[in-house]
């Protein structure tokens, strides 16, 4: 070190330097130092050493006492230090763990590592789930008998909770349903405890009641409106021949047995011919037998000659009978006693025009007014949809000359998904709404399910009959059906957040005290709204964790890690 110059003349006080600089000097061989400022200086340069090793030690302290933990917020003004349980970071006098009394279970018969009784601690002691279910079960609803509020409705605590207003869509999840509880799954005898209002409110969990409300699951699939097909008639010749008038369009109203158009048949005008003669044979045969009858009664006849008479007329009767017959086949049915009564002239008018209205043949022209026509009328009353004939075009025999709907009744066919079909059974009400939500809106009950599954779309073929008396709802149009499948009008319900599938059960996370929860197994329902039908374990009232409530699980499934879960 370089040393300062010294200066007699210097006073004491301008020997001391302000900045406590200590200045030494080398001492002479074989002399200690003695100089008292080098012990200070010394001391002082270990100061800093000795407070971080106090503060360490502290801490130390702080930490082992605490369990190494840092307190929540509020925490420390939510319990009282002496009030703490250490070991479960909750308050001693609410520590389910270190109090079992406090949700009704036996201090002999408890586990305090996993807060559930001793005797039914699947962690510790997994025999229990081995080779036999557990003995608390409802055979009946499928849920632990001490959770069954079915069988004991005083296990509900019910309480209130802020009203909900959230708004859902209607879904249908199948998949809930085929989902059953494991008889072996402890995971009901578990609590979620918060360690006070405060940590409650930093897990954003929200509560609400358990409602009653209606609900019903519907099936949704596309459909297409098309005729009732048992009420479409197609009017069609039976015979082949040239069209001589048309009186209906399409979109025309007929009756039943209106005349749409007559047609000129050859195969008509014989079986015309066919029935004019047997008349006059029937007439002559019945009058020959009845003078041969007269004649043999005074000696004239022979009783030969009677039979002979007797065989012609039956066999008059049987032409007649069979010219009348090829008629009505035709649809040209005929009277023969009325016919019998007219005269000549009378007989061949009437036959001539057979089925023709007389205000449709007063307005024929000469040049059609023969005994070939056939009129084409329509088998039921509706509307004409179709039209295949003109004036003069050649019928073939079959062949569709109109097709009649009646429109009063329609039909919609809903393309249901393959496994979703088998929802689906006779007699569900139906609503069909038209694609772009303009149209009619249509309600009916289902009638009919195929027995086949369409090999190109995969999807079941349901069909329903509705009422269209206006006849708003046409053909041919596109849209939407929903079928109910199932309808309750006052179910249990819960929002769907609150329902969760643990692995191997359904649970919904019950309140039964202040920020104390315990699982409760539950048979679920149907899905509408955003709500889920609760069949088994929750009574109207109780108080249950919705949103956020996946913290609840993930809490339960941490401390049960290991524990697993055994089918039956």
């Amino acid at each position: 070190m370089t040393e300062l110059p010294h200066e007699a003349s210097a006073t004491p006080e301008e020997d001391a330097p302000t900045d406590a600089v200590v200045q030494t000097e080398t001492p002479p061989a074989g002399e200690a130092a003695p100089t008292e400022t080098s012990f200070v200086s010394r001391a002082l340069g270990a100061l800093p050493t000795v407070l971080i090793l106090v503060g360490l030690g502290v801490l130390g302290v702080y930490g082992h006492s605490t369990g190494w933990k840092i307190p929540a917020r509020g925490q420390a003004s939510a319990a009282p230090a002496e009030d703490w349980c250490e070991a479960h970071n909750v308050p001693q006098s609410r520590c389910l763990a270190c109090n079992p009394s406090l949700a009704g279970g036996n201090a002999n018969d408890w586990c305090k590592e996993h807060g559930v009784p001793e005797s039914k601690c699947t962690v510790c002691h997994p025999e229990i789930l081995t080779g036999a279910a557990a003995a608390d079960w409802c055979r009946e609803h499928g849920v632990p008998e001490s959770q069954c509020t079915t069988c004991h409705p005083e296990v509900a605590v019910k309480g209130s909770a802020p009203s909900s207003t959230s708004g859902r869509e209607v879904t249908w999840k199948d998949e809930a349903l085929k989902l059953t509880n494991a008889r072996n799954c402890q995971i009901h005898l578990a609590y979620v405890q918060f360690a006070s209002p405060a940590a409650f409110a930093k897990a954003d969990v929200s509560v609400e009641q358990v409602q009653q409300r209606p609900m019903r699951a519907t099936v949704v699939a596309l459909s297409e409106v098309s005729y009732d097909q048992t009420r479409v008639g197609r009017v069609s010749a039976r015979v082949p021949g040239i069209v001589a008038w048309v009186g209906a369009q399409v979109g025309q109203r007929v009756q039943a047995g209106q005349v749409l158009a007559l047609l000129d048949s050859q195969d008509v005008g014989r079986a015309k011919a066919s029935l004019l003669e047997a008349l006059a044979d029937f007439e002559l045969q019945t009058q020959t037998h009845a003078r041969v009858q007269t004649a043999a009664a005074t000696g004239l006849r022979t009783a030969g000659e009677t039979q002979e008479a007797a065989a012609a007329l039956r066999k008059a009767r049987v032409d007649l009978f069979n010219a009348q017959q090829a008629l009505q086949n035709l649809g040209l049915p005929c009277d023969l006693e009325a016919l019998k009564e007219l005269g000549e002239q009378e007989l061949a008018e009437q036959i001539r025009f057979l089925g023709v209205p007389k205000e449709i043949k007063d307005t024929l022209p000469a040049s059609a007014k023969t005994a070939n026509l056939i009129p084409l009328t329509a088998g039921l009353s509706g509307v004409v949809v179709e039209r295949g004939v003109v004036a003069g075009e050649v019928l073939k025999g079959a062949q569709s000359a109109f097709v009649v709907a009646d429109t009063t009744k329609m039909w919609v066919e809903a393309s249901v998904p393959q496994d979703e079909a088998h929802l689906l059974s006779a007699g569900q009400s139906l609503v069909f709404r038209p694609e772009g939500g303009s149209g009619a809106i249509a309600r009916g009950a289902l009638s009919w399910i195929s027995t086949e599954v369409n090999d190109r779309t995969r999807t079941v073929l349901a069909r329903a009959v509705v009422d269209n008396p206006d006849g708003a709802l046409r053909a041919n149009v596109f849209g939407r059906a929903s079928v109910s499948v199932r309808d309750a009008p006052s179910a249990i319900a819960v929002p769907s957040e609150a329902v969760h599938w643990e692995g191997c059960c359904h649970v919904v996370f019950v309140r039964v005290a202040d920020q104390i929860f315990q699982p409760r197994k539950v048979v679920v329902g149907v899905r509408q709204r955003g709500f889920t039908e609760i069949r088994i374990g929750l009574v109207a009232g109780e108080v249950v964790a919705t949103r956020g409530s996946h913290v609840l699980k993930a809490d339960v499934l941490k401390s049960r890690l290991g524990a697993g879960c055994a089918d039956d």
